[in-house]
């Protein structure tokens, strides 16, 4: 079961699961990355099931997918465990994250050009100045990366980063808890790189798109670096 003082759950994708096993990665996914499931907790089988209302293969599925993700350790014959927060992996994840943003970016410009930007990136882009709290920005801050990551038209590109995008804001929610959060109008100011960034890829601009999202990626190391 979830802790009852961790954080509440996140909204990380807009578009609606394809399938029931895609459907208890979300959830589970959010869970893991807010904290509700807590590092070391231990995930029984039987009670997932009762709780997200769905069948034993999907939430197989869904925990196959997130221990290939180092977000939980299955156990033979002890069960399933949240995995720990290490937040000395931040060096290897920024090492290959950021620059991956760029290639990201800078595909999505080559592909969408003169193309319609998805639904909901319009909304998350307006929602910057007005969500006030940490962990709405964060969840906003994911829904668009992600929206970048698939105009890459990159498979291969879009599970990568969509994995390191993830530990990343686990981490930052995690460093949160060690330090007051940082104001949101400090984080807004910094995720209006979002706008420049989809201007440019909208207009077929490579070289823009590739160093806005270069920088951006550059803010979340800089924010853990803070409190390590």
């Amino acid at each position: 079961m979830p802790t009852e003082s961790a954080e509440p759950g996140l909204l990380l994708f807009d578009e609606p699961a394809t399938s029931q096993a895609e459907q208890a990665y979300r959830e589970l996914l959010e869970e893991i990355v807010s904290l509700r499931c807590a590092p070391g907790e231990v995930l029984v089988e039987d009670a997932l099931r009762n709780r997200l209302s769905l069948g034993r293969t999907p939430i197989r599925e869904a925990l196959q997918r997130l221990a290939v993700q180092r977000l939980v350790t299955i156990i033979p014959r002890r069960g399933v465990i949240v995995s720990e927060i290490n937040i000395g992996d931040l060096r290897e994840i920024f090492e290959v994250r950021s620059p991956l943003e760029g290639v990201a970016a800078g595909l999505a410009a080559r592909h969408s050009h003169g193309r319609d930007l998805p639904a909901g990136v319009a909304a998350d882009l307006a929602a910057i100045a007005g969500t006030q709290d940490f962990l709405g920005l964060v969840a906003v801050d994911h829904r668009l990366h992600h929206a970048i990551h698939k105009l890459a038209c990159n498979s291969y590109l879009l599970t990568t980063l969509d994995w390191y995008l993830t530990l990343s804001i686990r981490l930052v929610i995690a460093a949160g808890r060690r330090l007051p959060a940082p104001p949101a109008h400090e984080l807004a100011e910094t995720m209006r790189d979002f706008e420049g960034q989809f201007a440019a890829i909208a207009a077929g601009d490579e070289k823009t798109a590739t160093e806005l999202a270069r920088r951006h990626a550059g803010f979340s190391e800089q924010l853990l670096r803070r409190v390590v």
